[in-house]
């Protein structure tokens, strides 16, 4: 079964979804259809604010973005009305762990990539390629292995030691 809007809708209904009104956890492009969201790459892809992914000269600068305050058909990437109650979502930890671990790998790129925090993650992870790390792409076990270092945050410069704590 294709991963769509409307497949969606069936399969709540036959497992009688409204009847029991349960909490939802699952991945980002679920949810993202469950919402009514647009899939694919989209302006406003974040089910829970306004951020926009094109504008690549606000990212890692724009600290807050504006909160979504409601998923209307046919405005920001929102292609359809929503097939559950958005308070009924629940966000997937290790989705937001990698999330936040590929901002903030991808921060240290842009502004030193030859400083000691990349420099030191190379070194910690040598089976993972340099493009890999450059954009910040880790497996859950390597992130809880970094949590546990204490060693990374003596790489890091101020700014980057704040971001990571």
């Amino acid at each position: 079964m294709k991963e769509s809007h409307e497949n969606m809708d069936i399969l709540l209904k036959l497992i009688r979804y409204h009847s029991y009104n349960w909490h939802i956890c699952g991945d980002l492009k679920v949810i993202g259809l469950l919402l009514g969201m647009q899939p694919g790459y989209t302006k406003y892809c974040c089910l829970l604010c306004e951020w926009d992914s094109r504008a690549r000269q606000s990212h890692c600068i724009v600290k807050e973005w504006p909160l979504r305050h409601q998923l209307t058909a046919g405005t920001k990437s929102v292609s359809s009305q929503s097939l559950v109650n958005p308070e009924k979502i629940l966000l997937a930890p290790l989705h937001i762990k990698l999330g936040l671990m590929k901002n903030f790998v991808k921060a240290i790129v842009k502004y030193n990539e030859e400083g000691e925090g990349f420099k030191y993650l190379k070194d910690k992870f040598p089976k993972v390629s340099d493009a890999k790390i450059k954009v910040g792409i880790f497996i859950g076990p390597q992130i809880r292995e970094l949590f546990k270092d204490l060693n990374f945050e003596g790489c890091l410069n101020s700014v980057e030691k704040a971001a990571w704590n």
